[in-house]
């Protein structure tokens, strides 16, 4: 048997995004075939990564990834797929999934399609009820379900036995009972990367970590779920509130190949949740501090603050952990509320202090365009993160995500409109809120991120700032080499862009 998983291509508005490996498609690979060894062969057909470096204009999106159903054919031609499974975890790249389940279903009509994500995981029966290429939806965590579904494929159970699943039966809509979660990850193989191709991941990591203090940089998951319930995330949907940590032993090795097999240097987590015990976040950095391997950490989702102190920021310095990324999300006590976030603000500014004085490059997201939120309250949060001691802040509008309890606000509020809009990202707003409209967000963000870097310059320049926040950070030659390729790569990266726009709309007006 041969089962084709297929990471989609996206469009997306602006051609400056990119996605780290698939770990997803990964994990669900490797462990069918540690699991049918030679009686099922898996493959990853990647459109994105085909294609993503060189983005196609498509009217007001660009195409990242390939969508040309000419090519398509060729490689489902050449990889004979008995079962097709499909990913999508975000709402904004649905309509991309299900257009490829329809152009793959014009090419081979009589083979089985999948679909698996969070947004399935919540949609499954609008999904179904839309989509007529589409046969089954993979509702949470998927090795089991995808394991049992061939099982039952090549005759050996009962369709209706496969927990987890929902699929159409002539023209009903069967739902079965939910299936359960892994208890032990260590049940699971290593992902392996040779699905995939890991010099183009490489190159889009290196655009996602623009930060990055050493290149290769390769995504690694230590554990699954997260135990805290913010509103607006998605990926809660498929791990629930469970966080389950793979054992440090199998971390450890994944970690090695890595650095042996493709020369990583730098290990981004992609934890939803990596500092859920201290214990284990301490153990992680004695074995790297001992074994003095030359490779750095980040942690590009973040570190909630009410995890950390200084022993661990200590710690974790000697690791090799350079930056921090603290998801404050609202500097507004009353949005923290509705997010379900116990920041404690003022906690998190001494905590932001003491993590530059050891010699951490500090940085932040700032959420705005939460249901209820008024432009008082956005605004609070934008001057939170002006009157706090970050390097960095990145400013985003909150997303409609389905599997959040945020969604469902939008939906209930009106909000959404009929169609979910498609390629929607992070630094731009599509919806409106009661009380601002999508150009309103917009245009606070932008506002917030332009003046930003002229806001440090003026904060680095104040001798007590140079002294407690900056210097710490430049102690050595290789400190000093990061500091200037920090610089020009912010020139690049960020400060260029806002120049550029800034030139563009004074000619326009």
């Amino acid at each position: 048997m041969n089962v084709v998983l297929i990471h989609p291509y996206i469009k997306v508005r602006k051609a400056e995004n990119y996605m780290s490996e698939p770990m997803g498609l990964l994990c669900l690979a490797s462990y069918l075939d540690a699991v049918f060894k030679d009686a099922v062969n898996v493959s990853i057909l990647d459109l994105y990564a085909l294609g993503a470096m060189a983005p196609e204009k498509q009217g007001e999106f660009f195409c990242l990834g390939i969508d040309d159903p000419d090519f398509i054919a060729g490689e489902l031609k050449r990889l004979k797929p008995d079962l097709i499974g499909i990913t999508c975890n975000f709402t904004a790249y649905i309509q991309d999934s299900l257009e490829l389940a329809d152009t793959i279903r014009a090419i081979t009509p009589d083979t089985p399609i999948v679909i698996g994500g969070a947004h399935p995981t919540i949609e499954d029966f609008s999904i179904l009820q839309n989509c007529k290429s589409i046969d089954y939806v993979a509702k949470g965590e998927g090795e089991i379900i995808l394991e049992n579904l061939v099982r039952a494929l090549q005759g050996e159970m009962k369709i209706e036995d496969v927990d987890g699943l929902t699929f159409r039966k002539g023209e009903e809509i069967v739902v079965n009972k939910p299936g359960s979660l892994i208890k032990d990850p260590d049940i699971l193989p290593i992902p392996s990367r040779h699905y995939i191709d890991m010099e183009k991941y490489k190159y889009f990591n290196k655009k996602i970590i623009w930060y990055a203090r050493k290149k290769p940089i390769a995504s690694v998951m230590t554990s699954r779920g997260c135990p805290y319930d913010c509103v607006f995330c998605s990926l809660k949907a498929v791990w629930k509130r469970c966080w389950r940590p793979r054992s440090l032993e199998s971390v450890f090795k994944e970690i090695k190949t890595l650095v042996e097999e493709y020369n990583i240097r730098e290990v981004t987590m992609t934890d939803d949740q990596f500092m859920a015990s201290k214990k284990r976040v301490l153990a992680f950095c004695d074995y790297f501090i001992e074994n003095k391997m030359d490779i750095c950490f980040s942690i590009d989702i973040g570190i909630s603050p009410w995890l950390v102190d200084k022993e661990l920021l200590g710690k974790m310095k000697k690791a090799g952990f350079y930056s921090l990324r603290l998801p404050i999300e609202s500097g507004c006590k009353k949005t923290l509320e509705y997010i379900k976030k116990p920041v404690d603000l003022d906690k998190t500014k001494t905590l932001i202090e003491d993590a530059n004085k050891l010699g951490f490059w500090t940085s932040s997201s700032i959420i705005v365009g939460f249901p209820h939120e008024t432009k008082e309250q956005a605004m609070e949060s934008i001057e939170y993160a002006y009157d706090s001691a970050l390097d960095f802040t990145s400013f985003i509008i909150a997303k409609p995500n389905a599997g959040s309890d945020m969604y469902g606000d939008f939906k209930r509020q009106g909000l959404l409109g009929k169609v979910v809009v498609e390629g929607s990202g992070l630094y731009s707003s599509d919806y409106d809120t009661i009380h601002l409209t999508a150009k309103e967000l917009n245009d606070i963000i932008t506002k917030a991120a332009n003046r930003w870097f002229l806001h440090k310059f003026l904060f680095y320049i104040n001798p007590k700032n140079f002294y407690n926040h900056f210097l710490p950070k430049v102690k050595s030659r290789d400190d000093l080499i990061y500091f200037i390729f920090m610089c020009f790569t912010l020139f690049h990266e960020k400060i260029r862009p806002i120049i550029v726009s800034n030139i563009m709309k004074s000619k326009v007006s």
